[in-house]
């Protein structure tokens, strides 16, 4: 069964040329000046010799003192750098740059006074809460031309694909290009630079050096192009509910971008000028999407019958607002049943879930086994219920027979229902978020490893959310679980909230209006039963 859909490659084109004339008017600004190039508070030094081995990150010292293997001895071509750069070959010390000119302190939504608000707003919006978008806001400083070039050159390249061929094409090209580069074991040209957390210098070193190791150890480039993935994933998912349409193939395509990138990224093959592109005509990934369709139709109809025999967790009306009270015990169902269906199967044998949707593809072999014993659905249900990153204590413990990983796992998810059962899914982002989210200032005194492992943490628990939203609010209006999942890839906290306040405000209005009626009753009750008290008496006498 296909999954058709449209994006509106013309709106993502006009937000592109915002963003584009307004980087162009910041960079423009900032080659002007030069305050802080010079004087004791930020010497200017050569990156050559700049702290040794980059003293400002001693915990990846060694990073550049590994023997050089087969990888390192490919010398992939360098950037050329500008004729006219500015900065080229003298950047401030690492060392002296203030705590707030860490480009990464909260990655994505750049609350410092360094980066132009109106930029950041516009980068973040295109690209959401991804490498890209960093990009865009670092190279606006002008520390480095050969940096502001290729901004701008990946600015005009996105523009002139979108315009050409559709944005499907463009998120296509990109995935295509980070599973390639994973494959390979390659550093991608078109990676860019703000990756991960790194000093000017070793920006500097990745710009203009020569050889691989201009990226970094051969650690630091195999969790890169990890990394690089993730994210091309998340701007394609993010791309998808913010210009796709309609709205329930849009979800369903994030949705598996999110936590089965393989198929999500052939679900993009639905668009025809990605297929006239020349992608893989294979359409078999249609019958795994087919088939967790028909298992979520499964579990509404399991949990219809459960409805209607009370056999579900109660919920006091009073203490859950009436938009999310469905939505909120259906959650607390799903999760109760999910754990004891894996403790049942505990003590048997149990296919891997991967294999069996591998079958399902090549030879549409279904599992035979019952709903709640089939490893398939209980995977779909875990990302489902905590998104894919979070649910891998709970699906692969249970996999690996893992008890200790396995119950820290049932403990989160356990927190998860706690929180949901104390206030509804639509404050379960909000709640996360301020309980993962790190100090950013403290995480920004600390070494660039401490930084890359915290951000992306962050960045995987803002996906999970995103899944979370999509599959756990569907019924809370047309189109909100698309636009509130979009938010939280964006990483924008505000903004999600500025989407859920109206669903508030109509449960404090009804609220409100119950107890007005309460009042109201009550002081009807109260004079009847004066009136009807004196009567009684003098019936008595």
């Amino acid at each position: 069964m296909r999954t058709p859909f449209t994006m509106d490659s013309a709106g993502f084109l006009t937000l592109l040329d915002a963003l584009e004339r307004r980087f162009n008017n910041v960079t423009a600004a900032s080659s002007l000046s030069f305050a802080g190039i010079d004087g004791d508070l930020y010497p200017v030094v050569q990156p050559a010799c700049a702290g040794e081995e980059d003293c400002t990150d001693r915990g990846e010292s060694a990073d550049f003192t590994q023997s050089a293997g087969a990888e390192d001895s490919a010398r992939p071509e360098p950037t050329a750098p500008c004729p006219g750069a500015r900065c080229d070959s003298e950047l401030r010390s690492p060392a002296s740059t203030p705590l707030s000119c860490d480009f990464h302190g909260r990655t994505g939504a750049f609350h410092d006074e360094v980066f132009d608000p109106q930029l950041v707003e516009l980068a973040s919006s295109a690209f959401g809460s991804t490498c890209w978008a960093s990009l865009m806001c670092v190279a606006s400083l002008g520390l480095d031309a050969a940096l502001v070039e290729c901004a701008r050159q990946f600015l005009t390249h996105t523009s002139i694909i979108v315009r050409q061929k559709g944005l499907a094409v463009w998120l296509y090209d990109l995935i295509n290009d980070a599973t390639m580069a994973m494959l390979l074991g390659q550093t991608s040209p078109r990676m860019p630079v703000t990756i991960r957390p790194m000093s000017q210098v070793q920006i500097s070193r990745w710009l203009h050096g020569s050889g691989v190791k201009r990226f970094g150890s051969q650690q630091q480039r195999a969790a890169d192009r990890a990394e690089y993935g993730n994210q091309a994933h998340r701007l394609a998912a993010y791309c998808m509910l913010r210009w796709g349409a309609p709205t329930a193939s849009s979800a369903q395509i994030a949705t598996m971008l999110l936590t089965n990138p393989g198929i999500g990224m052939c679900m993009l093959r639905e668009d025809p000028n990605v297929r006239a592109q020349g992608a893989c005509t294979d359409t078999r990934y249609r019958r795994v999407v087919e088939y967790l369709r028909s298992l979520h139709a499964q579990a509404d109809l399991d949990y219809a019958r459960a409805l209607k025999i009370g056999d579900v967790p109660w919920l006091s009306p009073d203490g859950h607002a009436a938009v999310t009270i469905a939505a909120d015990r259906r959650y607390l169902y799903d999760a109760n049943r999910l754990v004891h269906a894996y403790r049942a199967l505990w003590d048997r044998a149990t296919a891997d879930p991967a294999q069996l949707l591998m079958a399902v593809e090549e030879t549409r072999t279904l599992p035979g086994e019952p709903l709640w014993e089939n490893p398939v659905y209980l995977r779909d249900l875990a990302d489902s219920l905590m998104g894919s990153a979070l649910s891998d204590d709970l699906t692969m413990g249970f996999q690996q027979r893992d008890r200790e990983r396995f119950d820290r796992g049932v403990r989160t998810l356990e927190h998860m229902g706690d929180q949901v059962r104390a206030m509804n899914v639509l404050m379960l982002p909000i709640m996360a978020i301020d309980e993962c989210e790190p100090d950013w200032n403290a995480v920004a005194a600390r070494g660039y490893k401490a930084r890359t492992t915290q951000w992306r943490a962050f960045c995987a628990r803002c996906d999970d959310l995103a899944t979370v939203v999509l599959a756990q609010l569907q019924g809370q209006g047309e189109g909100f679980h698309v636009r509130a999942a979009a938010s939280l890839l964006k990483q924008s906290l505000p903004e999600y909230c500025e989407l859920a306040l109206p669903l508030f405000e109509q449960e404090i209005e009804r609220l409100a209006a119950r107890e007005q009626d309460a009042a109201e009753a009550s002081a009807g009750v109260e004079g009847h039963e004066r009136e009807g008290g004196a009567v009684h008496v003098d019936m008595a006498a």
